[in-house]
């Protein structure tokens, strides 16, 4: 199945599609649904015209229409999906066009309201619409969308007079605002975009609250020939005092869809509109959890509201004139939000930390902002911290069944699938917001920032880009199934950059570094005290990292699926000391971000890390034989010891390939050897065990033409030696 389909041929209209095949979509369809999962819903209830509908279920995943000529009306069918017995869809999905299939904006949206069973939906385009795309903006774990029988109507054919307002060369719908600044004059355009027939402007009249402030000198009725514009001149009184100036502007006209258009308008006289006289009131902390605020307010008599956010009393306070964007800083108080809503959602909050919130009003748009700071709206509240309640009963660390009561307690959970990680803890934890539209996710490894516009996506194409971590090595583990729940566990996944992060720490163990090869950021890698190769992610991960270890080998060790520290699966990198992170364990304790990140992973996969509850629990463990220690001295524990291999050099050509390449096993002569090749998922893709030598030419040979392109990890053992390097197939 191919997960992304494009093409440049246009559709003509109507444009239709029934959405049976996404392998064969219409001219001038496409689609991006990823490479893997299932591409299509055939349940009676998710289908308008059997046999399927598509099935969006990633964030970022769409199907697009390009067509040619004018467009008016899409129709099409549509049905939230999610468990059995759900009633009420969550997420975000977005209808949406452009004119050159680069720019886009919405034209519907469903936020948590999306229907449940197929159901016929419309939209509506302007006429220089060539695009519209159906977008799923913001899953949800466990609500995905079905998609059938699209319908994309031309528009009216031009055989009737057809009335468009322009601003600033922008086509503006009915009841739209537009926003003309303080000149003394500014114009707009009234076009007939029909083919044939004469439009016949008949009269202007403006109302609203200063009417009497707008003229124009336009001789009316007027007559616009097909496809040809009329400017009109608009005049803003110099009289009266400064401030705003607001009226709706009424078109009359012999369009044949709509005799009435009405066209607010927002005009300043002087530098500065009318300043707000009162700041919004009630302010509530509607929502406060460990990794997530949510603040609500009553209306003030104003355009909008300014909110800053900070650890300490706020005395920042906003400068008029001056725009102020979410995830900016005012001195040293976050900006966190700026528009006319009436609830802010904070972003990365901290878990136990005390929080001081203003609210100012503001009147106007753009440069023209006036800004009310005699009095605010403000509150103080401090977060929760850790929320185990009766999670554990009356277990403790005394107790010697300690380890087999907590996987009792704490492997049953709701899994989040391996695919889901983006909607979930990525965007609704890991991501902030910065200026100009953006966010940033940390490199949890290294700290390196990666920014992105939403939403956030695994994007293979940027050498940048952050993918998911496996802190216990996807190799290690007993279980190797991608579907089981070790596998997507969000306890022990993490965002890191793929090239210089996840390749770099393949599957080696975590340890502090005697000797520095490579340095990303705050990620090192080179050999430890031992020498033994090893990676060192920075201080702020370690304690976290120490905490995920000891989680899914507590949680998802069992006879049959061994999850131990070292690993008990015979393997490159294996020797992970379990000393180590017990030290860090001890050393960088639970901090507000992993408190407020167990907190929220808590509230999805409804469980619990017992070792960021009680770090000292696993002084109580001994990890490499997953057994009880009586006294729970972690100093006095040792992992057993492994001997460790040689580190050889490996030789691999050609690199890059597209077809083969050969890796020459000099090193490893006379012994058999192990060849593993790795995606970046951690995956074995390749494997050939007891590879023999004979004859002179100590060499072997590996077809690439089954796999995909990208970045692979070719690991090489044998008894007492190993190499590991990197190979990219084209």
């Amino acid at each position: 199945m191919l997960g992304f389909v494009d093409g440049n041929a246009q559709a003509t209209l109507p444009a239709y599609w029934n959405c049976n095949d996404p392998g064969q979509a219409p001219t001038g369809w496409t689609l991006n649904q990823g490479s893997s999962g299932n591409f299509v819903y055939t349940s009676a209830n998710l289908v308008k015209s059997s046999p399927a509908s598509l099935r969006l279920d990633v964030t970022g995943e769409w199907a697009k229409v390009n067509w040619s000529g004018s467009a008016d009306t899409i129709r099409y069918y549509i049905s939230g999906t999610g468990a059995s017995g759900v009633t009420s869809w969550k997420g975000t999905f977005d209808i949406e066009q452009s004119d050159d299939g680069v720019s886009w904006t919405s034209v519907k949206q469903y936020i948590d309201n999306m229907p449940m069973g197929i159901v016929q939906q419309f939209a509506q385009v302007k006429s220089t619409a060539r695009f519209a795309r159906f977008m799923f903006t913001s899953k949800v774990s466990g609500y995905n969308m079905a998609l059938d029988d699209i319908t994309v109507f031309p528009g009216k054919g031009g055989s009737m007079p057809e009335l468009q307002v322009l601003f600033n060369g922008k086509i503006q719908p009915d009841k739209s605002e537009i926003k003309p600044g303080n000149g003394s004059q500014f114009s707009i355009g009234i076009k007939n975009n029909s083919k044939v027939s004469d439009l016949a402007v008949n009269k202007f009249i403006f109302g609203g609250a200063n009417a009497s402030s707008f003229s124009f000198k336009q001789s009316l009725p007027a007559t616009i020939k097909p496809g040809e514009t009329l400017g009109v001149a608009i005049d803003v009184n110099s009289a009266g005092a400064d401030g705003s100036l607001k009226s709706v502007l009424e078109i009359y006209s012999n369009d044949s869809t709509q005799l009435l258009f009405r066209l607010n308008m927002y005009a300043i006289k002087g530098s500065l509109p009318t300043e707000p006289t009162a700041p919004p009131g009630n302010l509530l902390v509607s929502v406060n959890a460990a990794w997530k605020t949510v603040v609500t307010y009553s209306e003030a008599p104003s355009d909008g509201y300014l909110i800053l956010l900070k650890t300490s009393p706020i005395t920042e306070s906003p400068i008029d004139g001056i725009v102020y964007e979410r995830g900016q800083y005012l001195g040293a108080a976050r900006v966190m939000h700026c528009d006319k809503n009436l609830e802010s959602v904070f972003d990365n909050i901290g878990a136990s930390t005390t929080y001081y919130v203003k609210v100012f009003a503001y009147n106007g748009y753009g440069k023209y902002l006036n800004y009310y700071t005699g009095v605010t709206a403000d509150v103080k509240y401090t977060t929760p911290g850790l929320q185990p309640g009766n999670f554990y009963g009356e277990l403790n660390e005394k107790d010697t069944l300690l380890l087999q009561k907590l996987r009792s307690i704490v492997r049953p959970h709701f899994q989040v699938y391996y695919s889901n990680f983006g909607s979930t803890i990525a965007t609704h934890f890991e991501s902030r917001d910065t200026v100009g539209g953006k966010k940033i996710i940390n490199c949890f490894y290294t700290g390196y920032p990666y920014v992105f516009t939403p939403p956030f996506f695994f994007d293979v194409n940027d050498p940048n880009y952050l993918s998911r971590e496996h802190s216990y090595p996807y190799s290690w583990m007993g279980e190797s199934s991608q579907d089981s729940a070790n596998y997507s566990d969000l306890f022990m996944l993490y965002p890191v950059h793929q090239n210089k992060s996840n390749v770099v720490r393949s599957n080696y163990p975590m340890n502090n570094l005697q000797k520095v090869t490579m340095q990303f950021y705050g990620g090192k890698f080179g050999t430890d005290s031992s020498g033994g190769f090893a990676y060192e992610p920075r201080d702020f991960a370690k304690g976290a990292i120490a905490r995920s270890n000891f989680y899914i080998c507590a949680t998802y060790n069992r006879r049959g699926a061994v999850f131990t520290l070292p690993t008990a699966n015979d393997f490159l990198g294996t020797n992970q000391d379990q000393t180590v992170l017990k030290r860090w364990n001890k050393q960088f304790l639970p901090n507000a971000w992993e408190v407020a990140r167990h907190e929220y992973i808590a509230s999805v996969q409804k469980n619990r890390n017992p070792f960021v509850d009680h770090p000292d629990w696993a002084c109580f463990i001994d990890f490499s034989k997953m057994q009880y220690l009586p006294g729970g001295n972690c100093a006095k524990q040792q992992t057993s010891a492994i001997p460790q291999p040689e580190i050889v050099s490996l030789t691999v050509y050609p690199n890059p390939t597209n077809a083969v390449f050969s890796v020459d096993l000099t090193s490893f002569y006379p012994h058999s050897t192990t060849i593993t090749l790795v995606d970046f998922f951690e995956r074995t893709v390749f494997e050939r065990k007891d590879c023999e030598f004979s004859g002179p030419n100590k060499m072997t040979i590996i077809e690439t033409k089954s796999f995909s392109a990208g970045t692979y990890l070719l690991m090489v053992r044998s008894a007492n030696k190993q190499a590991i390097s990197k190979v990219v197939i084209q």
